[in-house]
């Protein structure tokens, strides 16, 4: 156990937005506040990282931000669904035990009624936050999740910022509307919205390691569903590779006039990385 919680705070990082709040915490004398909200935090993100512990992924570092945090990893898009639901559904499910510790130190009397329903309320307002289908937050990742399941990674990525901006805009007039000088709103609001246009400039880099991600996992493709991909022998590579999805592995069948022939996803991805003949048409290389 000690080595768990030593490891994770080896990974932990403090962004610095989140030391842009702890400076105005300190500035308007909510110090005491702000070093509980830090815990919350802290906690939320220690349950991803238990399961992502548990499931030896390869975790980067664990960054803390106001509202949450996000864990920086080294799996990109072929981990099974199982496993990334449960990591994100674990940080919002520490709320529980920490509501339960709340209340006992209110009922013992070791703080006040109006500490404790400080403490709820930061702790409701949190995992409520964290579960807006926005990305990087947990409800965000929730939605990729979901689109990653019936759609090929690369238009499920591409739909998921789209729709993931749609409810952050939503967010900006629902909530910053009402109170137009809430700083820490617009803080929070431009950070999303940087994060998001970064990403969107990143989605070629992330199908990229989405594709080098299944050969390194290709052991493992025995035990995946088979899918089968029909498709002409003059369209091209990107086309091809633009189908493939999570959690399957894919067979392509080539449609030819005379017959057809099946070519293993890993023969067609070690081509690709071999020649980057990414333009070129499938028939071609495979006759």
């Amino acid at each position: 156990m000690n080595n768990f919680f030593f490891s994770y705070l080896k990974k932990v990082k403090i962004n610095p937005l989140f030391w842009l709040v702890i400076g105005l915490a300190l500035m308007t004398g909510h110090f005491r506040q702000m070093i509980l909200l830090f815990l919350i935090v802290f906690f939320h993100e220690m349950g991803h990282f238990m399961g992502a512990h548990l499931f030896q992924w390869r975790i980067k570092k664990v960054e803390l931000l106001p509202f949450g945090g996000v864990a920086e990893v080294d799996e990109h898009g072929n981990r099974p669904f199982q496993e990334e639901f449960i990591i994100t559904i674990l940080g919002p499910l520490q709320h529980i035990w920490m509501i339960g510790v709340s209340f006992l130190l209110w009922h013992f009397g070791v703080w006040t009624n109006s500490e404790h329903e400080w403490f709820l309320h930061m702790n409701m307002t949190i995992v409520c936050f964290n579960l807006l289908p926005i990305m990087p937050l947990d409800g965000g990742k929730l939605l990729f999740i979901f689109f990653a399941r019936y759609l090929p990674f690369k238009r499920a990525h591409s739909l998921f910022l789209i729709v993931s901006f749609l409810f952050l805009l939503l967010f900006f007039i629902v909530f910053v509307s009402r109170n137009p000088l809430h700083l820490n709103s617009w803080i929070i609001f431009i950070f999303l919205v940087i994060t998001h246009f970064f990403e969107w400039k990143q989605r070629p880099y992330v199908f990229m390691r989405f594709l080098m991600e299944r050969i390194y996992h290709a052991s493992s493709s025995s035990r995946k569903e088979k899918k089968l991909i029909y498709v002409d022998r003059n369209t091209i590579v990107s086309d091809v590779l633009a189908l493939f999805q999570k959690g399957v592995y894919h067979v392509i069948i080539i449609k030819e006039p005379l017959r057809k022939k099946e070519i293993e996803e890993k023969q067609l991805l070690d081509v690709y990385f071999a020649s980057n003949q990414v333009q070129c048409a499938i028939g071609r290389l495979f006759r």
